[in-house]
């Protein structure tokens, strides 16, 4: 839906980041404070402030930062300028080795907009200087790095999904549903679309509706997905009985659970155990 693809951008942007960080690089990267400057970077850049006020302009247009503001710098900016003042940033400039997995980025951001206004975002100087630090202890991209800096982009993906989902009423409904759902699948209780739809004070049609509308499944069919991957997890990794398995995922008996799971995964539990677990 409409007001969440912003976050659905973010999340295609961090996929894209976590399969290609092997040809990902951080050209530069540091600590700025208090110093004005005239020119641009020669890639993308983001910059996140930890202290005071600045205003910058770039390529005429005028932006105004404060404490907790990121900006990202694309890098098609060719004139950037700011006075003396007083404030703090990290500064970290970044790119692919590869054009076409830079146009995929740029693209990306393009549709997050996230050049047009700094994005608040109080809370993220501890991850910009773990993430410094391990910049500057291996240049070479490593595992901790991603780490740190993925988690920058996954903590402005939650707060994108929260405003989004508190700004239309649909998404925030279903969210509480599949909560309500999962939790119930984790202690193993029954699932009766009668008692979801009563517990969040909805008829049973409209919350199916609603439901199919944001995630392109039915409750029941959301439900079923949910049990045959659980299913799946304990014939690969443990040795319980199949009966056993179709009670604990939540099936009738073991005939429902072998219909339903050949029907799904086109093999039987059986065979799918013979193939990715315990014969």
């Amino acid at each position: 839906m409409n007001s969440f693809k912003p976050a659905s951008h973010l999340k295609s942007l961090i996929e894209l980041f976590d399969r290609e960080w092997h040809r990902f690089s951080f050209p530069a990267f540091g600590f700025w404070r208090d110093r004005g400057w005239n020119g641009a970077g020669s890639g993308f850049e983001l910059n996140y402030y930890t202290r005071g006020t600045n205003t910058v302009v770039q390529d005429k247009r005028t932006l105004r930062f404060k404490h907790g503001d990121l900006i990202y710098v694309p890098d098609d900016v060719r004139s950037s300028f700011c006075e003396e003042g007083s404030f703090d940033l990290y500064y970290v400039m970044f790119r692919f080795d590869a054009p076409d997995l830079n146009a995929r980025m740029a693209e990306l951001f393009r549709l997050l907009d996230f050049e047009a206004a700094p994005l608040a975002m109080p809370g993220l100087q501890a991850e910009f200087r773990a993430f410094m630090t391990e910049l500057r202890m291996d240049r070479h991209v490593s595992v901790l790095a991603k780490n740190y800096f993925l988690h920058i982009f996954v903590k402005i993906y939650m707060e994108l999904a929260e405003h989004a989902g508190h700004r239309n009423k649909h998404e925030l409904i279903v969210r509480q549903v599949i909560e309500d759902l999962q939790e119930r699948m984790d202690i193993g209780g029954k699932i009766l679309l009668p008692d979801v739809a009563a517990r969040h004070g909805l008829n049973e049609r409209y919350l199916n509706q609603l439901f199919k509308a944001v995630t392109g499944t039915t409750i029941g069919q959301y439900v079923l997905a949910a049990r045959i991957e659980s299913a799946k997890r304990l014939l690969e990794t443990t040795t319980m009985p199949i009966t056993e398995i179709a009670i604990v995922s939540g099936f009738y008996d073991g005939a429902h659970f072998s219909k339903a799971f050949r029907a799904s995964v086109s093999r039987t539990p059986q065979e799918y155990r013979g193939q990715h677990g315990y014969a």
